[in-house]
């Protein structure tokens, strides 16, 4: 009797979909509207039905991605708001936030072209992992009293201005990096000090 190939998921099969978009957007850096739903079953050997099992079209793809990227960068960031001391809170959570963006260079690919893509559904659901992500930390933030000149309201806005500046940083830190890590730390260090301005 030989031995068949292992069956594939459909958890797996949903994951290598949306790897291999991933993939082919790091190759050529144009956004999720750049490539197909053949090049992606294609990049990972599954079949445009296979595809359509999991997701209606490539958009409906991006958004899993979208929803995926900011859960995830949330969890990063909670996991380092036990920090000492307030400066620490600070440095480790950029430390932690962009270790993890370039570490996931494709999905922040994805987000960056898709804030200002063709696709209103993708645009809102950014905005909307955007928006989640300030009021987790901000809620935080004023819970645990860490920097407490600001009231409620006021957080949110400080928090809000932070991810902007975040979010806007993220292409030249990707190009930089690209050229040298000591690059990228030193545009990350600016941006650690803008930050330390904002909220002290």
């Amino acid at each position: 009797m030989t031995e068949g190939k292992p069956k594939q998921t459909r958890k797996g099969n949903r994951e290598r979909l949306m790897m291999a978009a991933l993939g082919l957007m790091e190759q050529d850096q144009s956004g999720l509207s750049g490539i197909s739903l053949r090049q992606i079953t294609k990049a990972c050997g599954l079949s445009p039905p296979a595809f359509y099992s999991h997701f209606a079209s490539v958009e409906e793809l991006g958004l899993a991605l979208v929803e995926d990227v900011g859960e995830s960068l949330r969890e990063v960031l909670k996991a380092v708001r036990d920090a000492e001391t307030k400066e620490a809170v600070i440095a480790q959570s950029v430390a932690a936030a962009f270790s993890y963006i370039r570490a996931n260079e494709a999905l922040f690919v994805l987000i960056t072209r898709e804030r200002a893509g063709n696709s209103a559904r993708l645009r809102a659901a950014i905005r909307c992992e955007v928006r989640r992500t300030v009021e987790e930390v901000a809620n935080n933030f004023y819970q645990l009293s860490l920097f407490s000149r600001f009231n409620l309201e006021e957080m949110h806005a400080v928090v809000a201005a932070i991810v902007a500046l975040g979010l806007n940083l993220i292409p030249d830190l990707l190009d930089l990096s690209r050229q040298s890590k000591e690059l990228g730390d030193a545009l990350l260090a600016e941006y650690e000090y803008q930050i330390r301005l904002m909220l002290f």
